[in-house]
């Protein structure tokens, strides 16, 4: 009977601890995720930068040409998430 009274007691600081280790690990598994998102973006951004450099210098050019014609003609995004027209 004692063991359980001790248990009943005891309970509640058990229960509040779990949420702050959940927020711990969720917050690990956040910046792993994030470490590795930065880490595929920059060998995606190699792989171009490769990708350029075995093409011949009039591809290269014409390349660059559209790329810039694309951020030229690509919407700016709002902050919404919404694109603006």
């Amino acid at each position: 009977m004692r063991i359980i009274a001790i248990l009943f007691f005891f309970l509640p600081y058990f229960a509040a601890s779990l949420p702050q280790e959940a927020k711990v690990n969720q917050r690990k598994v956040d910046r792993e995720h994030h470490r590795k998102e930065k880490a595929a973006k920059k060998e995606y951004q190699d792989a171009i930068k490769m990708h350029e450099k075995n093409q011949s210098k009039e591809t290269r050019a014409m390349m660059k040409k559209s790329k810039k014609e694309n951020k030229k003609n690509t919407p700016m995004n709002m902050p919404g998430g919404k694109k603006c027209k």
